[in-house]
């Protein structure tokens, strides 16, 4: 059974919202298909599957779904979604509400008064007299006379209600499914019509943002009404200005992961010392002969001394001076022993860096080439989000300042993909845009951060009254960078920024040995 990872807030039965999206996504991928082969499509489904296999098999949308899990899910939760709000308007279930309530009221009387209940259930059994199958016999069964014995009309009564009571149910049941699975059909019916007119476009826009950030993760977190509505044309340029200026894929890597951050901690290390030593614990192994005194160990040879008179004077002679020929015993076990002790160490440890903030000029000086490498700065860090697991914080400024956060587990892939087809226009306020960088870095207490500033300034004119925190960042580990795009380098007399790259917007290129400047 298919579980799904998004939230769901419609009307839907839990029971019937888990069959409907299961059986939604096992078709979208592709996974039915087998089944349907091995001749398992139809055995033993309900009415809500076979309604959906008959629409998705007419739909014929799995050439766009088949083999993408995360398209296939998200398709599912949105039909789901859709389905459940238009379901819960449709026709009621009163007249069914009605016959369940009945039977619990006859299940209640019989406990009661048997001839009562009897009453009640032949007038229920004359209803349910034109059904068929096992409804119809506890029908017919219902509504003969009981035994005159007060015993046995109880016992009999009870035999017939059960019946009954528990045919009827199920044909009730039977009856909401197949309302439930018709409901369903209309409502899903308009919505594969919707999708089906916007599949080609999500097709177009799944290859995209492929193409833009080495995956389409993100796409698949937008609602139905986002997907309609993302433009990709931003995406598209800003991807073709990276292709056409590998030096900026370079930068991001720079920023993202050439800075190992370590720092020491002490640690408690257990050094343990293991000394082995043999000693003897009996008889168990003979490894050869010596000359003693132990008549539990004679060989054989010096036995056969005692035999006869002549020899016996012999033997005792030997025993007398330890001469005899003995077994030479030697049984022994390895003891270790085992000392420990407690020392302090320093190791090097890596740190959590912190977030990558980058600062874009988007004022109207920016225009043209340099409001393109600003694009594709962004994009190249929106692709090492996931790979560096770095947040990223944009703060576009201009006269204004507006922000938006790339993050590995929340992609923000609408607001990228409309600050990338947004136009630059307006003033230039770089304290605005340093005062909210450092505002984000001090609530977050991130340490270990790096901050971009992209713009086409000569000289940054940045506020005294900066430089201090901007000092207090950069005693947490935070660096500070600069890429100026134009036709000359930045001129950073404070020595505010710890590394600075310019782009020739003559050259079209950033000057591949200034990519190795960070401290």
């Amino acid at each position: 059974m298919h579980v799904c990872r998004y939230f769901h807030d419609d009307p839907l039965p839990d029971a019937l919202r888990e069959e409907l999206e299961d059986e939604l996504y096992r078709r979208l991928i592709g996974h039915d298909r087998s089944d349907a082969a091995a001749g398992k499509d139809t055995g033993d489904a309900s009415p809500v599957r076979l309604t959906l296999r008959r629409l998705l098999t007419a739909a014929d949308f799995e050439r766009y779904t088949a083999g993408n899990p995360r398209m296939s899910e998200r398709i599912a939760h949105e039909a789901v979604h859709w389905t459940g709000h238009r379901w819960a308007a449709m026709e009621a279930h009163q007249d069914l509400d009605a016959e369940e309530a009945e039977l619990d009221r006859i299940a209640d009387e019989a406990r009661v008064e048997p001839s009562v209940a009897h009453d009640a259930v032949k007038r229920v059994a004359e209803r349910a007299a034109a059904a068929r199958g096992e409804l119809a016999e506890a029908a017919r069964a219902a509504m003969t006379d009981l035994p005159s014995d007060p015993r046995r009309a109880r016992l009999e009564c009870n035999a017939r209600i059960g019946y009954l009571v528990r045919a009827w149910r199920e044909q009730v049941a039977a009856d909401r499914s197949w309302r439930d699975a018709r409901a369903l059909g209309r409502a899903v019916g308009s919505f594969i019509r919707e999708i089906q007119a916007a599949l080609p476009g999500l097709a177009r826009a799944q290859e995209l943002v492929r193409d833009a950030l080495g995956n389409d993760d993100a796409l698949w977190d937008l609602s139905m009404h986002e997907w309609e509505t993302l433009d990709t044309r931003g995406l598209d340029a800003a991807a073709t200005t990276l292709g056409q200026n590998p030096e900026i894929e370079r930068l991001a890597q720079i920023l993202g992961r050439s800075r190992a951050v370590t720092h020491e901690r002490r640690v408690q290390r257990v050094d343990r010392m293991v000394r082995e030593h043999s000693v003897g614990i009996g008889k168990s192994e003979v490894t050869g002969v010596r000359f003693g005194d132990d008549l539990t160990s004679l060989i054989a040879s010096e036995t056969a001394l005692l035999s006869t008179p002549e020899t016996q004077e012999l033997f005792y002679a030997k025993l007398a001076r330890r001469e005899l020929l003995i077994l030479d015993y030697r049984s022994v076990d390895v003891v270790e022993d085992v000392r420990t002790r407690r020392v302090w160490t320093t190791e090097r440890v890596l740190a959590e860096r912190g977030p990558i903030v980058v600062c874009v000029d988007t004022s109207g000086s920016m225009l043209g080439l340099p409001e393109q490498v600003a694009k594709a700065i962004v994009l190249a860090l929106a692709r090492r989000v996931a790979a560096d697991r770095r947040r990223v914080e944009v703060i576009a400024f201009a006269s204004d300042v507006r922000c938006f956060t790339l993050d590995h587990a929340d992609a923000r892939l609408a607001d990228l993909a409309t600050f990338l087809h947004g136009s630059f226009h307006g003033g230039t306020d770089l304290n605005r845009a340093l005062l909210t960088a450092l505002t984000t870095l001090e609530q977050s207490q991130s340490e270990h951060a790096d901050v971009l500033v992209v713009s086409d300034f000569r000289v940054p004119k940045i506020a005294d009254r900066h430089v201090d925190r901007i000092d207090r960042q950069r005693g947490r580990g935070t660096l500070f960078h600069t890429l100026t795009v134009g036709r000359a380098a930045v001129h950073d007399p404070l020595n505010v920024f710890d590394s600075s790259w310019f782009f020739n917007t003559t050259t079209g290129r950033i000057d591949p040995e200034l990519l190795t400047t960070i401290k």
